[in-house]
């Protein structure tokens, strides 16, 4: 008869309970460190602040335009023989109609998106989205078509503190296919139109500074509209 030692072959080890009482502890303290980092991270990047105190830091932003227009019309009307150019009198309209209806204006849309002469065609302004509980941007446009529209482009350019963050462009007519609410209907005869488009601003953007360019190309490439907006969160 065969006698095997297993002794030696299956050692028996001893292990220290106060190791395994020191496992689930340590994943604790890890997964607590990480909340905290994380929740630090939303705070101090993405944590915008309630609506009215974004609404009134804005309100203290004060857009001075780039071709040197007075908006400030202290109820006072041009003299007869003073001539007003088409690009003051249109920012003094635009402006009246913030004031008149107590807007935070971020923004201007012009036909140019160069500085000099160009007229005013409609405003950006900031509004609470009451269906998100965050921010809106609310772009009032009075256009006159001289083509019809039919396809166009839309381009965008946004800016972070200063620093390139995204660019996109769309063919402008099914720019909203896929949206819930249309907010354009082409094709458009030539003619005049009043446009009024929101846009949801993301809750998950960092706060900062933006700057943002946004303009519509007609069917034949030619430049419609150029929108200039700046605004903080």
């Amino acid at each position: 008869m065969v006698y095997m030692n297993f002794k030696g072959i299956c050692k028996r080890r001893t292990v220290n309970m106060m190791n395994v009482r020191k496992v689930p502890l340590i994943i604790f303290l890890t997964c607590l460190t990480l909340f905290f980092s994380m929740f630090t991270l939303y705070m101090t990047m993405f944590n915008h602040g309630p609506p009215s105190e974004i609404l009134e830091a804005n309100r203290q932003i004060v857009l001075k335009p780039k071709n040197d227009v007075d908006l400030s019309l202290n109820g006072e009307e041009a003299d007869e023989d003073e001539e007003v150019s088409e690009s003051v009198e249109s920012a003094k309209r635009w402006q009246k109609f913030v004031d008149d209806n107590k807007y935070v204006a971020i923004g201007d849309v012009y036909n140019s998106c160069d500085d000099k002469d160009r007229i005013t065609l409609g405003k950006a302004i900031l509004l609470p989205n009451e269906e998100t509980g965050g921010l809106k941007v609310r772009t009032f446009i009075n256009i006159t078509l001289e083509k019809p529209l039919t396809e166009g482009e839309f381009l965008v350019d946004v800016k972070y503190n200063g620093k390139d963050l995204y660019d996109n462009h769309w063919e402008f007519c099914t720019i909203d296919e896929n949206q819930e609410v249309k907010q354009v209907f082409c094709p458009y005869k030539p003619g005049f139109y009043t446009w009024a488009t929101d846009k949801k601003i993301p809750k998950f953007i960092p706060k900062g500074k933006y700057h943002t360019r946004a303009w519509l190309n007609g069917d034949d490439g030619k430049l419609l509209t150029c929108g200039l907006t700046t605004f903080v969160l």
